[in-house]
């Protein structure tokens, strides 16, 4: 006899759970009520959403955390401090060998993980990955057809002694962006890097302009859905004191940019809005952006999905045409063989 799957929770109710986890994740002081919460429901949508150990965290400050939150929460953090002990061995190959690199995302949602840990190397030679994995327990996974286009490789490092936690590094050389297209923004990456300290180890992450910029470029091409983690990090961007809008603007535009970056800020004020009750962009990025004309994203238990097919066609599109018109070969080629790529995959998988 076949089981079923559970039935989808109602959008609505994701809806309300997500309200109630972005309200605690962005204001200490919020004490929301909790009548009528599905805790298995608010455990699986904070798991999906990367965001299940700081969720957790903010409800034991208040006193309440059921028992199936709080081990959902103990077995994400030990998965971060495994991730945190790996890029400080990481950090200290790079310095014994003179590799610039940095972690992009992953310093920023400690201690969550989520399903992978991205690792941008500043070399186009995956020669280097040996060097920056160097003692550590590697397992080289196969590629798909998309990773091969955008020049990702995947590995797998056992935590634990046990396989079931064992950690995925998604290796970036030189390059950002669905396909690869952003090798020129990488370099920009590493002149304006900033760094923080993390268990004791100095890393170095994207300044706060490029952070936005970066997730203008990533978050919304070649992708279906984004998360609540992301929606946290921007809107802790976007309330940066004396944010500079005017290079965000224009670096965003001078890597081809623009459009991405419009699509997801429009997409994250609309939920702001809806969940939180308050615009987020100012009025004039706001009508820069013409928030709509790309639809808006829906909630559901594994993310916020929007018209995916809609959106990645335009931009890399658009994309493709900036780099015949500028000359550069590397970028078209690739943008060109990912929807093949991504179709083949899909074809595959079906």
């Amino acid at each position: 006899m076949t089981t079923r799957p559970a039935p989808a929770p109602p959008a609505s109710t994701v809806a309300t759970h997500a309200q109630l986890m972005l309200r605690v994740l962005l204001d200490e002081r919020a004490r929301p009520s909790l009548d009528g919460v599905d805790w298995e429901l608010m455990e699986r949508v904070a798991r999906h959403h990367t965001v299940i150990v700081r969720v957790t965290d903010r409800f034991m400050a208040s006193g309440v955390a059921p028992r199936m939150l709080v081990r959902a929460a103990v077995e994400e953090r030990a998965r971060g401090h495994s991730m945190l002990a790996v890029l400080q061995h990481i950090q200290s190959n790079a310095a014994r060998h003179g590799l610039a690199w940095m972690a992009p995302k992953a310093l920023q949602r400690f201690p969550d993980v989520g399903d992978d840990v991205d690792v941008l190397v500043f070399s186009d030679s995956s020669a280097t990955d040996q060097l920056v994995f160097e003692g550590l327990p590697v397992t080289r996974q196969e590629p798909s057809l998309t990773a091969r286009v955008a020049a990702n490789t995947l590995y797998s490092i056992a935590t634990g002694g046990d396989p079931a936690s064992a950690l995925v590094f998604d290796v970036r050389h030189g390059r950002v962006g669905s396909a690869g297209q952003h090798a020129a923004f990488a370099k920009t990456l590493d002149r304006n890097a900033r760094a923080v300290i993390m268990g004791g180890t100095e890393f170095r992450i994207p300044s706060v302009e490029d952070q936005l910029v970066l997730q203008g470029l990533e978050k919304v091409t070649g992708r279906r859905s984004f998360h609540l983690c992301d929606v946290v990090q921007t809107i802790e961007i976007l309330r940066t004191p004396r944010l500079d809008w005017d290079y965000v603007v224009a670096t965003a535009r001078s890597h081809g940019g623009l459009e991405g970056l419009g699509c997801y800020l429009s997409y994250v004020d609309f939920v702001n809005e809806r969940l939180l009750g308050t615009a987020l962009l100012p009025a004039q990025i706001r009508r820069r952006f013409a928030p709509g004309k790309w639809g808006y994203p829906s909630v559901r238990e594994k993310g916020f999905y929007f018209p995916a097919l809609q959106v990645t066609g335009r931009i890399q599109g658009r994309q493709l045409g900036r780099s015949l018109v500028r000359g550069d070969w590397d970028a078209a080629l690739r943008l060109t063989l990912w929807p093949l790529a991504a179709i083949t995959e899909r074809v595959r998988g079906s």
